[in-house]
């Protein structure tokens, strides 16, 4: 297998993916619109044009933060394209415009896996992050050593489209499992219980997850702005999730209610904030209610 991997957007989770590659002796080619120290300094090779990475990368991943990046970056890969390169697409869009993208490249003989990425970005950084895999599966087995070099978790799911539409699931669970967390250190302010004491005690038991254990932390120091996984990134996510569930008939009465306060937070203008600010809303709602109660 090629030793030489091209990456296509180094930020919060391809960046620490690509170090991963590196310090698992692939030779990186990386692009990204801002300039990338670290990367640089671990011995990336960072270069000015998408065309320089697929002139030179027969296997390619791509972490980019919208359809429109996805499409132009996918012109440039045309211009130079090359039979048999893979393109491992690790980027969250809707599935329809990840196959319409898979589809122009495979007329100049060049595969597009879907892949997605289910972990936050210190998750990648210690290869606990796991990547769903779909498409070809001689395709995928082919390239099994840069998926190895990126993350010890990887998960084969089928046909192209199917790991999309699992990481629609996982982030439904993250944004009910964060708002269960908010809720329970919620009630457990309320009744006298330290929420450090809560963490410590629910963190291991049969309640905890990793939702819980990465998002509590963040709700009792209250650096929401700091946070790594900020709500903007979940409103298109349950959308899209919502969509899905209506197209099958699904009932999802939690996914719902949680939705519902999603679109709240976008509405308070709180999208660049981590989700474990969802107890300040809860906090809020109970201010409102007591002063209800208050005036009756």
């Amino acid at each position: 297998m090629t030793k030489v991997v091209g990456f296509i957007g180094l930020g919060n989770i391809g960046g620490p993916m690509s170090l991963n590659l590196l310090k698992s002796g692939f030779e990186v080619i990386g692009f990204d619109l801002v300039e990338k120290r670290d990367f640089v300094s671990a011995g990336g090779r960072q270069v000015r044009t998408v065309q320089q990475v697929g002139g030179q990368a027969d296997v390619i991943i791509q972490s980019l933060p919208s359809v429109e990046a996805l499409e132009n970056t996918v012109d440039a890969l045309l211009e130079v394209a090359r039979s048999g390169q893979v393109i491992i697409e690790i980027s969250s869009y809707p599935p329809a415009d990840k196959k319409c993208q898979a589809v122009r490249l495979a007329r100049r003989s060049v595969t597009m896996l879907d892949c997605e990425i289910s972990g936050l970005p210190a998750m990648v950084a210690n290869r606990s992050a796991v990547i769903f895999q779909s498409g070809d599966r001689m395709t995928v087995d082919s390239v099994s050593g840069v998926f190895a070099a990126m993350t010890d978790n990887r998960i084969y799911l089928g046909e192209f489209g199917s790991a999309t539409r699992m990481k629609l699931l996982a982030n439904m669970m993250v944004a009910i499992h964060n708002s269960v967390a908010a809720e329970a250190l919620h009630l457990a302010s309320r009744v006298g219980i330290d929420s450090r004491d809560a963490i410590r005690a629910l963190g291991p038991s049969a309640a905890g997850s990793v939702t819980f254990s990465m998002k509590a932390p963040v709700m009792i120091s209250r650096e929401f702005d700091a946070g790594v996984g900020p709500f903007r990134h979940m409103f298109g996510y349950l959308e899209r999730i919502s969509s899905l569930a209506g197209e099958a008939g699904a009932s999802t009465p939690l996914l719902n209610l949680v939705r519902d306060y999603y679109r709240k937070a976008e509405a308070e203008e709180r999208g660049n904030q981590d989700i474990a600010a969802i107890i300040e809303m809860l906090e809020a709602e109970s201010g409102e209610r007591a002063r209800d109660r208050s005036e009756d």
